[in-house]
């Protein structure tokens, strides 16, 4: 199980994006719940933050595989797939992202078919 949390700067002037690709996401959260399932995953969890005067968005991701998960998104050909990544392409600084490993997980995992 991959367990990992993304943080990116929101790009300067894009925070009205980033709360749009926010927004779309949830309206669309029933079809984004089957894409996750094809892609192994378990949980996306987003948030929004401003620190220090700099817009964030933080990504919590709970999957079988990871590389897996990307792998398939990328490939799928599903349009709220390629929404997604446009939005991603057009608010988020990706040379500022970084990716960040838990030190522990405590819970039932379980309930997500590990043991």
């Amino acid at each position: 199980m991959d367990a990992v949390l993304f943080k990116a700067k929101v790009k300067a002037g894009k925070v009205a994006v980033a709360r749009e690709w926010i927004d779309f996401l949830t309206a669309n959260k029933e079809k984004g719940e089957e894409t996750l399932k094809n892609e192994r995953e378990h949980l996306e969890v987003y948030f929004m933050s401003e620190e220090g005067g700099i817009s964030y968005i933080y990504m919590f991701v709970l999957a079988d595989d990871l590389q897996y998960a990307n792998q398939v998104a990328a490939q799928s050909g599903n349009p709220l797939d390629k929404k997604h990544f446009e939005y991603m392409a057009e608010c988020i600084d990706v040379e500022s992202a970084v990716q960040i490993a838990p030190e522990l997980i405590l819970g039932d995992l379980s309930v997500f078919g590990e043991s």
